[in-house]
């Protein structure tokens, strides 16, 4: 048996209104989206209904009144599994919809084998092991290093996994999940998942920078730095997917720089950006945090040497979620392509091994 989710024109719009805004009442979700009172309490009766959303009556002060009920989401409902790709590893963490990992575990992968073949060999058992203990899987997120097209799941490029010549994922995708499956770069998961953390917060554009120290498949130990650029709460790809890759020109030259010399090229160029884009926040995060009190020193003082009345200079912020970013911010990643407006979480609640829910 499967779960119908009524898939209305404003059904992914309530759903994002409940997820952006944690213990939101139905008229306060009417009210945000210019929507009848009647069509939120349909749609949101529905979800009740199925098991999605909870209601959470709150407190009420003073004398009389009836308290206001509040919609929460289940964290039993169902579980996102982000998946964070290294050379040599593979980071898994299971979210709930409360955004509360669950689960988390690191696995080796093959580093003689290519890169497609060790993950899919060390993920697939895997997640069997994940369902035996979560029922329903939503949906999978996978983030890795290099240029990738999510709209595909092709990775063109990718310097620090080996890879040379695309690698079209989404045909190994449908054969071996039953659930949907997406794909993006690190550095972009990593502003999911800080998307994820300060939804409610009004933070519209920020820079994400993830800090990675690549090694393995090219025998050598470097600083990897992504960005991943959100402008008005939309992670921006730029032509060809680009956006946010990072390669110092010192190391284009064919030097073999210091961190502290990439990490000095890589403040400016950042600092400026921002400037110039009126981006008042910088974010750090990744598994190279030895490097993150570096980066930013660096950054404070190339935004402390900008001058003008009207010059931005970014807040510089670590994330709070720390090594798991790019694996938290993979299942963000996933659930959010879920609530587009074509609503692909309808798609995957219809699946037969989705129907059932031990709560």
């Amino acid at each position: 048996m499967s779960i119908k989710l009524s898939r209305t024109t404003n059904t992914a719009g309530i759903i994002n209104s409940l997820w952006q805004t944690p213990s939101v009442s139905r008229i306060d979700v009417a009210a945000k989206l210019g929507l009848d009172k009647s069509t939120v309490t349909k749609t949101v009766n529905h979800l009740l209904d199925i098991g999605m959303i909870l209601e959470q009556p709150q407190m009420i002060t003073g004398k009389g009144g009836r308290p206001k009920v509040s919609l929460v989401f289940n964290p039993e409902f169902g579980v996102l599994i982000g998946v964070d790709v290294n050379s040599d590893t593979l980071k898994v963490s299971v979210v709930n919809l409360l955004g509360q990992v669950v689960y988390h575990d690191m696995l080796p992968i093959d580093t003689q084998a290519p890169i497609d073949k060790a993950m899919l060999d060390a993920l697939v058992p895997c997640v069997d092991a994940i369902q035996k203990l979560f029922p329903r899987v939503l949906a999978i997120g996978i983030g890795m290093p290099g240029i990738i097209d999510p709209d595909t799941s092709q990775l063109h490029v990718s310097h620090a996994l080996s890879v040379r010549s695309p690698i079209i994922f989404a045909p190994q995708f449908k054969r071996l999940f039953p659930f949907p499956v997406f794909l993006d770069n690190d550095a972009n998961c990593g502003a999911w998942g800080e998307l994820m953390q300060q939804r409610s917060l009004p933070y519209d554009h920020f820079l994400y920078v993830l800090l990675s120290t690549h090694h393995a498949r090219e025998l050598y130990h470097r600083l990897g730095i992504g960005v991943g650029v959100v402008l008005n709460r939309q992670l921006f790809y730029g032509e060809n997917y680009m956006a946010g890759q990072f390669n110092s020109q010192e190391f284009m030259r064919g030097a073999e720089p210091t961190p502290s010399v990439i990490i000095e090229e890589f403040s400016a160029l950042a600092v400026n950006i921002c400037s110039l884009m009126s981006v008042r926040r910088i974010v750090i995060g990744g598994n190279g945090l030895s490097f993150g009190s570096e980066l930013a020193a660096s950054l404070r003082k190339h935004s402390d040497s900008l001058s003008g009345s009207l010059i931005i200079k970014p807040n510089i912020e670590f994330s709070l979620l720390g090594p798991q970013a790019a694996a938290m911010g993979a299942a963000s990643m996933a659930w959010q392509k879920l609530l587009t407006p074509e609503l692909k979480l309808a798609e995957s609640l219809s699946l037969p091994q989705n129907g059932n829910l031990s709560i």
